[in-house]
């Protein structure tokens, strides 16, 4: 009994040095763990409070429909929300009374929906028209007038509400057109509904071919942006 006792006692002491730093280890971690979790939920609390926003983000569909009214072609994506959009939006909402970045139009707003048909067309943020070809093609129409419908926000609910914004033309018609029609390869949102003003967004329209949408001289198009504020 007595040689037993003797071999016992080196691994209690082995296993109580390793319980001990075990312990240490555990008490460190633990210590670490709960401020890491403080710091989170204070960051997180903080930032909830504070509710910040400003992030806005365009879509826009396009239907092309025949004679018949069936539809011929549908396209749906994001759009690019070009600089001048942005400094446009920032003047209209903080400085309304100056032009510091931008001169606002006169049309009411971001409310004017322009096609065009420039073969290459590339959109980019740093554009501020739709883009014209070799050939002089660009710009072929602009909507009138488009009232948009805002749905407001509501953070009181789960999930919350963004604020949407939708702005939807009437159908563009194409009866000038000869019979060959034509290909709509851009679209852009405008604050004015005569050539030029300030672009807010543009995007390409690849369509079926990744030429554009193609649209007869008895073909409509009717295109759709919506923007999101969250």
């Amino acid at each position: 009994m007595h040689k037993f006792k003797i071999r016992l006692n080196p691994l209690m002491k082995k296993f109580t040095s390793l319980a001990l730093i075990g312990a240490i280890i555990a008490g460190i971690t633990g210590f670490v763990g709960f401020d890491a979790i403080s710091a989170t939920s204070l960051t997180t609390q903080e930032t909830s409070g504070m509710h910040e926003t400003g992030l806005m983000i365009g879509h826009v569909s396009y239907e092309v429909k025949g004679m018949d009214g069936q539809i011929k072609h549908y396209f749906q994506s994001d759009n690019v929300i070009v600089d001048r959009g942005t400094n446009c939006s920032a003047q209209a909402i903080f400085n309304d009374a100056g032009s510091d970045v931008c001169t606002l139009g006169s049309g009411g707003g971001f409310a004017y929906i322009a096609i065009g048909n420039a073969t290459g067309a590339t959109a980019e943020a740093t554009d501020t028209e739709l883009d014209v070809d070799g050939s002089g093609n660009g710009e072929v129409k602009r909507s009138g007038f488009i009232d948009a419908l805002i749905t407001p926000a509501n953070s009181g609910i789960v999930p919350n509400v963004d604020t949407v914004v939708s702005i939807a033309s009437s159908p563009f018609s194409f009866s000038e057109l000869r019979a060959t029609g034509t290909s709509i390869t851009q679209s852009g949102l405008f604050d004015q509904g005569t050539l030029g003003g300030n672009m807010f967004s543009i995007r390409d329209i690849p369509g079926p071919s990744l030429t554009g949408l193609p649209v007869l001289n008895t073909d409509t198009l009717s295109v759709t942006w919506t923007i999101t504020l969250t």
